[in-house]
C-alpha cells in the first residue's frame, strides 16, 4: 500500500480585520488546508480562547470561523489570532477587530465670560472612533467659518474661535459631534459684558465713648474707572476684604480701596501625553496647577472618578497634582485627566496610559535529537502584549533567514527551520523575544542522532545440553534502539517459556533456561535505531551428554 505525504497545516484564505459597531455580531473566518487531523484555537491578544456565550468556534469544510455575539468595548483594537496545527506543521493568521464607538465628550467647553473686542475660543475635547464630523450653533442657529468666526478640528480636539466679540454674542453655544456611528452634544455660555470692579469702603468714626464705623459699601462700575489705569483686566473679578482704621485727629477719609483678582486654574506643567506602564509596576502621573485658592483636584480615567485606594493615591501639595497607581493591570489602561477647579473657574489635562504584559514563551521548543540531512523545525509561542521583536540565536550568535535557515516570527508564533542538518548545526539555540516593557528567552539544544554500536558482541559459547546458556551484547548510541535475534540468518527468535529476550540498560541478552540440541547454530544480534543499524554474530554449539 502507498502511503501518501503529510501536508503540513496552513492557512490559504486570512482572517480579514474589521470595523463593527458595538453590540453587533460579527464573524471571523480563515480557509485552511492540510492533511488531516487539523487542530484550530484562537487567542485574543495572546490569550486562548474557548467557547462562551460571547464566542462560537466552528470548523467546517475547512473553513474556520469565530463569532462574536454582541460586540463589547473590550474588544475594540483586539488582536485575534487563528492558529491551524497538525503533526507535520503549524500556521497561524490576525486580524485586528475595531469597534466603532459613537462619539462623546472627554472635556466640554466651559463657559466663559469676555470683554468687548476680544477673542473667545471654546475648546471641547472628543472620544470615540473618528472621523468625526462637528457643527457650532449659536441658539439655534448654525455657525459657519467666516470673518468673525472659525470652527475647526485638530486629532481629538474641536474648537470655535469667536473674533471681536460684543454683547450681542453672548448666548448659550452648542458644539454638535458626530461620525458614523453616533452623535453627541453639549452646551456652554458666553457673557460678554464690561469690566466689573469690585470696590469696598469701611471708615472709622470716634467719639468720647464708642468706635463706630461707616457700613462699606459696594461699588459696581461698567467701565474702568480712571483711578486704576493699570488694572488687569480678567473675565472674573473678586474682591479681597480688609480694614482701614482712621485716628481721631484725622481730618481725611481715606480714598477706597481696590483689592484685586481671583485667577482661575491654569497648567504651569502639564501631565506628560503617553506613559507606557508593565503590568504589575506602579505608576506616577504628575502636574502642576497654578491660581488662586482654595483649589480642588480631581482625577478621572475613561470619564469615571477616582477614588482614593490602596491601588489609587492622590495628593495636592505646593501647587503639584500627583496620582500615584500601584500593581496595574491591562485592564487600567485609558485616558487619566486631572481637573482642577476653584471659584474663579476649571481647567483640566489628560494624558494616555498604556499598561502593557511583558512577553512571556507559553510553549518552549524540546531539545532535539536528528539524524544528518534531514530538517527540523523550532517553534515557539508567546504570549504578552504585542508587537514583539523576535530574534533567534545559535550559540549566541544572532541568525537570520538563509540557505541554512528560515526564520519566520508572525503574530503570537515564531520559529526557525534548519535545513540539511549536519555536524555544523549541532548546538544550543536562543530565542529572544521583547516588547516596551520586558523580554523573555527560551533555549533549546539540537543533537545529530548517533547510530548503534556494539561496545561488547556476543561471544561463540559451547555447553552441555540441558544447561542454561546466554548470549550478551553491551550497545550505545542514539535512542530508541530496537534489538532483534535471529538464528542462522533466518529464523526471528521469539520469547518463550524457555526463550528469554531482554533490553534493559543498553544490554540485549539472549537467554535459555535448558538448552536442546536443536538450539545450536549460528545466532545473530541486530541493533537498529533512526540513523542506521549493527550487526553481530556468535555460533552456539551443544553436546550431549
Amino acid at each position: 500500500m502507498k502511503v501518501g505525504a503529510v501536508l503540513p497545516a496552513q492557512i490559504i484564505e486570512k482572517a480579514k480585520s474589521l470595523k463593527v459597531t458595538e453590540k453587533d455580531p460579527v464573524t471571523l473566518e480563515c480557509t485552511v488546508a492540510g492533511t488531516p487531523e487539523l487542530r484550530i484555537r484562537w487567542y485574543k491578544d495572546g490569550k486562548q480562547l474557548l467557547p462562551s456565550r460571547y464566542y462560537t468556534m466552528n470548523f467546517e469544510n475547512n473553513v474556520a470561523s469565530f463569532r462574536i455575539e454582541p460586540v463589547s468595548k473590550e474588544d475594540n483594537s483586539a488582536n485575534y489570532t487563528c492558529s491551524v496545527s497538525n503533526v507535520a506543521g503549524n500556521d497561524s493568521c490576525s486580524a485586528v477587530l475595531t469597534v466603532k464607538e459613537p462619539p462623546s465628550f472627554l472635556v466640554k467647553p466651559e463657559s466663559q465670560q469676555a470683554i468687548p473686542d476680544s477673542t473667545v475660543e471654546f475648546k471641547a475635547t472628543l472620544k470615540g472612533t473618528p472621523p468625526f464630523t462637528i457643527k457650532w450653533f449659536k441658539e439655534d442657529l448654525e455657525l459657519v467659518s467666516g470673518p468673525t468666526c472659525f470652527i475647526g478640528i485638530e486629532g481629538s480636539t474641536g474648537f470655535l474661535t469667536l473674533y471681536s466679540v460684543d454683547s450681542s454674542r453672548s448666548g448659550h453655544y452648542t458644539c454638535h459631534v458626530s461620525n458614523d456611528v453616533g452623535s453627541d452634544s453639549c452646551t456652554t455660555t458666553l457673557l460678554v459684558t464690561g469690566v466689573h470692579s469690585f470696590l469696598l469702603c469701611c471708615y472709622l468714626f470716634v467719639s468720647f465713648f464708642s468706635f463706630l464705623f461707616a457700613k462699606p459699601t459696594l461699588v459696581i462700575f461698567d467701565t474702568l474707572p480712571s483711578e486704576f489705569p493699570t488694572l488687569c483686566l480678567q473675565p472674573t473679578v473678586v474682591c479681597l476684604f480688609s480694614h482701614h482704621f482712621l485716628s481721631s485727629v484725622s481730618s481725611d477719609l481715606p480714598d477706597p480701596t481696590f483689592f484685586g483678582f481671583l485667577e482661575p486654574p491654569k497648567f504651569a506643567k502639564k501631565l506628560e501625553a503617553t506613559k507606557v506602564v508593565k503590568q504589575g509596576d506602579s505608576a506616577r502621573l504628575e502636574c502642576k496647577v497654578s491660581g488662586s485658592p482654595e483649589m480642588k483636584v480631581v482625577w478621572f480615567r475613561n470619564d469615571h472618578e477616582i477614588v482614593a485606594s490602596e491601588k489609587f493615591r492622590t495628593s495636592f501639595i505646593d501647587s503639584v497634582a500627583v496620582l500615584e497607581m500601584n500593581h496595574l493591570s491591562t485592564d487600567e489602561s485609558g485616558d487619566y485627566i486631572c481637573e482642577a477647579h476653584n471659584p474663579a473657574g476649571k481647567a483640566s489635562c489628560s494624558t494616555k496610559v498604556t499598561v502593557k504584559e511583558p512577553p512571556v514563551f507559553s510553549r518552549k521548543p524540546s531539545p532535539v535529537d536528528i539524524v544528518r540531512g534531514s530538517e527540523v523545525s523550532l517553534e515557539c509561542e508567546i504570549s504578552g502584549t504585542p508587537p514583539f521583536d523576535v530574534a533567534w540565536y545559535k550559540d549566541r550568535r544572532q541568525i537570520r533567514s538563509s540557505k541554512k535557515y528560515k526564520v519566520t516570527a508572525k503574530n503570537y508564533h515564531t520559529s526557525v527551520r534548519i535545513l540539511n542538518v549536519e555536524a555544523a548545526d549541532v548546538g544550543e539555540y536562543q530565542c529572544k523575544a521583547q516588547n516596551d516593557v520586558g523580554s523573555d528567552t527560551c533555549i533549546c539544544t539540537v543533537k545529530l542522532k548517533e547510530p548503534p554500536k556494539f561496545l561488547t558482541k556476543i561471544n561463540s559459547m559451547t555447553v552441555v545440553v540441558g544447561e542454561p546458556v546466554e548470549l550478551q551484547a553491551r550497545v550505545e548510541g542514539s535512542q530508541p534502539i530496537s534489538v532483534q535475534w535471529l538464528k542462522d540468518k533466518e529464523e526471528i527468535i521469539r520469547e518463550s517459556e524457555n526463550t528469554k529476550i531482554t533490553f534493559i540498560e543498553n544490554i540485549a541478552t539472549l537467554q535459555f533456561v535448558r538448552t536442546e540440541t536443536s538450539s545450536a547454530g549460528k545466532y545473530t544480534c541486530q541493533i537498529t535505531n533512526d540513523a542506521g543499524s549493527r550487526e553481530c554474530m556468535a555460533t552456539l554449539t551443544i553436546l550431549g551428554r
